[in-house]
């Protein structure tokens, strides 16, 4: 049990920073597995060409290229806490980089290293669960969200069981309960949730803000 322990932990810092070799490997595995939301929230962010993105947590890359894509004329930004991910997505992204359509930086979301309604579209994807307060950080990024922009976080609230029944962790109560009314206090002017693909055994459902 220990030594289960000991593995279980070992891929969760993984999972929240990926580091060297194997942080590669996570990455490129992840990059694989959240493809159904992936390719599900770039839809939801309703891009346009001119916009100017954020992804925060962009991981591989992979949705930083088709965000790229969505906005022939605009430009996109990504920040990770992963060197190891700058590293992997930077080289996904060469060409973009190269034509200072998209710029990729270390940081963290908790203390955004950009200004005040500095873009249209923001997306995060299974970046929730390692959020230490969600009311601080859904601030941060209404500040850098332009008036009229949108915001998409993506997450997995539940599973499904053996018998194929949908059970849900406490993540959805959070959302329904605190998540959701605290930023529509706080000056989101629309904030809903909307159910979306099933990645593997887990459900997917985002929070999408407006401004």
């Amino acid at each position: 049990m220990k030594l289960k322990q000991r593995l279980d932990a070992m891929w969760g810092r993984q999972h929240q920073r990926p580091v060297g070799i194997l942080g590669r490997m996570v990455g490129e595995r992840m990059l694989r597995q959240h493809q159904p939301e992936t390719d599900w929230t770039l839809d939801l962010l309703q891009i346009q060409p001119t916009d100017t993105i954020l992804e925060v947590g962009f991981g591989a890359g992979r949705g930083i290229k088709l965000a790229t894509e969505k906005a022939p004329a605009g430009h996109v930004m990504g920040i990770d806490l992963s060197k190891t991910m700058l590293q992997v997505a930077t080289r996904r992204n060469a060409q973009a980089i190269r034509a200072g359509r998209v710029i990729l930086k270390q940081g963290d979301i908790a203390a955004l290293p950009f200004e005040d309604q500095q873009f249209d579209r923001i997306m995060t994807i299974h970046t929730f669960y390692f959020w230490s307060e969600p009311s601080l950080i859904t601030q941060e990024l209404l500040r850098v969200l332009k008036p009229a922009g949108r915001l998409v976080v993506t997450l997995a609230t539940g599973k499904l069981n053996d018998q194929g029944v949908e059970e849900f962790s406490h993540l959805q109560t959070l959302l329904e309960e605190q998540v959701v009314p605290d930023m529509l206090r706080n000056g989101f002017k629309v904030v809903r949730l909307e159910r979306g693909p099933f990645s593997r055994q887990y459900n997917n459902v985002a929070l999408i803000g407006e401004k």
